[in-house]
């Protein structure tokens, strides 16, 4: 489903007025995404506490939103050829500001599943076409500064979500955190209105011809791949008939999906699957699918440590804080980028960040402890921003490095999907993960702690003196403090461990990824004279 732009419609001058803001204005549209899914990430504690779910259910909200963004990247490039290029940026703005009103202000969470979900349909709009839009206007001799630019003013707004989220939070309700995406709305409207060119989209075959039963069996899927995460767990997995009939479900529209996409009879697929053919797109969709996993699970894992397992937790605005290290320290280096991709290549450039990024989870997992000072891990998230601000542009460039201008879209929505495939299994792995490992901890653990032990005889005689001497308690009473005391620090142990673990997975997961590096085609550098 090639997207081409109209051939009267030229690129602004470079260093112009129109092109920065414009680019402005893309900026500003995909920061809305930005700096939502960070927001969310962050109030999750809050959401738990609002709509009283569990914080496994209160997940789903991250879920169904990164399952939405996956169907919705392949259909967004379908959907703007129809529309027009321009008419369909305003509309997703639009939507997405909306979802964020419906979304915050709900008071069930049922209906703030339905807004999260519309979000990530709208969303997915976003993420692409603000790439997209760059490549399809801008000669190459641009797009490097132009996506730099962008990408700044991206970790910039996730750095606001982290910061403003969680100040809000603290002081008023959670439900605050929709209100600068109205700004970012208002914002990137009028400028995309005013200094966007009308660039009506088109096809480059077939016009008239839509892949509904691509749409349909991708649907299907992501429907079923939903269900299965959000109520595997609760259902024990393929012990309940159900999930069995899901499973098989979603795996045979998959495999007719991809079928269906090569086949000579689909005038229009979705996705142009062949394109995998190319060693820089298929290296950059095994890379996408490893580091969406990584990326997404450690944003949603760190903030719930943060304010949910350790001893002292924080709150949302010193988590905030926090978080925002990692962000602020992206959009300083983001700019350097350009010249280091230059200067190495793009094969050396992700070995280096993906060597960051084992680093990353390699200190999370050896520094995560109940005790842990939170400012213990600003040189993990400093190594995670190495990683982040030089990954994500040299694999997305990757993609596009060898196709031809009129299948730069279909590249761009592979990779994408994809690598939000990647995002989406990476939270609901995650909070599997944690779950299981947290039972199997807290079992080993509490398997030592018998009342015929010496140590925990000693343990409970003294807690129970100083529970009685401190706070008034009888001796009786006193013991029975005493065992829930003992319990609560064994459970918070139990989570502890269950988090380094998830973390050391995503190392492991870092270090398969670093073995697809060869798969990237050498690129040539520029040699100092």
């Amino acid at each position: 489903m090639a997207i081409v732009a109209s051939p009267h419609v030229e690129a602004p001058p470079a260093g112009s007025r129109q092109l920065r803001l414009m680019l402005l204005g893309l900026a500003f549209a995909a920061g809305m995404e930005f700096y939502t899914a960070d927001s969310i990430n962050l109030v999750l504690t809050d959401i738990t506490g609002s709509f009283g779910v569990s914080g496994d259910e209160a997940s789903w909200s991250l879920t169904v939103y990164s399952s939405a963004l996956f169907l919705g990247v392949p259909v967004c490039v379908w959907l703007a050829g129809y529309v027009g290029h321009k008419n369909y940026l305003i509309g997703t703005v639009l939507l997405f500001a909306a979802a964020s009103v419906v979304s915050a202000t709900s008071y069930s969470f049922q209906t703030m599943l339905m807004a999260r979900a519309i979000q990530g349909l709208a969303g997915a709009g976003l993420v692409v076409w603000w790439r997209g839009s760059v490549y399809l206007l801008l000669p190459k001799s641009q797009r490097s500064e132009s996506l730099m630019r962008i990408s700044t003013v991206l970790y910039l707004s996730s750095a606001l979500g982290m910061l403003f989220s969680g100040y809000v939070t603290d002081h008023f309700s959670w439900r605050y955190i929709c209100l600068p995406n109205l700004a970012y709305a208002a914002a990137a409207i009028w400028l995309l209105v005013r200094y966007f060119p009308d660039m009506p989209a088109k096809r480059a075959e077939q016009p008239s011809a839509t892949d509904w039963l691509g749409i349909a069996l991708i649907a299907v899927t992501v429907i079923s791949l939903q269900v299965i995460l959000s109520r595997g767990q609760i259902d024990d997995w393929l012990g309940s008939s159900r999930i069995r009939l899901l499973f098989g479900l979603g795996t045979t529209t998959l495999i007719l999906f991809a079928i269906w996409q090569t086949s000579l009879r689909n005038r229009a697929p979705l996705l142009r699957i062949e394109l995998l053919r190319d060693r820089y797109v298929l290296s950059s969709v095994l890379i996408g699918i490893c580091t969406g996993m990584i990326l997404s699970g450690s944003l949603y894992l760190l903030p719930e440590f943060l304010r949910n397992v350790a001893s002292q937790p924080l709150s949302a605005t010193q988590t905030g804080r926090v978080m925002a290290v990692y962000a602020l320290t992206a959009a300083a280096i983001r700019p350097l980028v350009v010249g280091v991709v230059a200067r190495f290549g793009q094969r050396k450039t992700i070995c280096g960040a993906l060597c960051c990024l084992v680093a990353s989870m390699l200190l999370f997992n050896r520094l995560l402890t109940t005790a842990t000072p939170a400012y213990y891990f600003y040189l993990p998230l400093v190594l995670y921003a190495l990683c982040l601000s030089a990954l994500l542009p040299s694999v997305g460039s990757g993609t596009v490095a060898r196709t031809e201008q009129n299948k730069l879209m279909d590249g761009v929505a592979l990779y994408m999907t994809f690598r939000q495939f990647g995002a989406a299994l990476g939270v609901a792995v995650l909070t599997i993960l944690v779950e299981r490992r947290e039972t199997l901890h807290s079992s080993r653990l509490f398997d030592h702690l018998r009342t015929s032990s010496e140590v925990m005889q000693n343990w409970m005689m003294t807690a129970s003196s100083a529970i009685v001497s401190r706070g008034g308690y009888s001796a009786p009473h006193s013991q029975q403090v005493a065992t829930k005391l003992l319990a609560e620090i064994g459970g918070r142990e139990a989570a502890t461990l269950a988090y380094a673990d998830a973390f050391l997975f995503m190392a492991l997961i870092g270090i398969v990824t670093l073995c697809l590096v060869p798969i990237i085609p050498p690129t040539p550098v520029s040699r100092k004279k």
